[in-house]
């Protein structure tokens, strides 16, 4: 077994690393978002109006957001799919080109 060929902890970590970081950075413009409205020179009516816009926003946005990854993730797995069949279609027709392995 190489470690090619199972991710060790520290790919696993990494990976959710990046996870946490892109969090981060959403909820670090959230919140900056939030104190840019709130604190910025307008009347109260003003503010609820476009504090309001942006509920109504956020709220279409998250309605289209399981179609999206529902079409992503079906094109996702067409694209596996057949990548996966030209691989096996490739393999079986022509030997391959670099030779054969040898793991040590």
């Amino acid at each position: 077994m190489t470690q090619t060929e199972h991710p060790t902890m520290m790919q696993a970590e990494h990976r959710s690393g990046g996870l946490t970081l892109f969090l981060a950075f959403v909820g670090g413009a959230l919140v900056g978002g939030a104190a840019a409205v709130l604190l910025a020179p307008r009347s109260g009516a003003e503010t609820r109006r476009r504090i309001g816009g942006a509920v109504g926003d956020a709220k279409e946005f998250a309605a289209r957001m399981p179609q999206a990854v529902r079409a992503a993730t079906s094109a996702a797995q067409a694209a596996f799919a057949a990548a996966l069949e030209e691989s096996a279609g490739g393999n079986a027709a022509a030997p391959s080109q670099t030779g054969p392995r040898h793991h040590s």
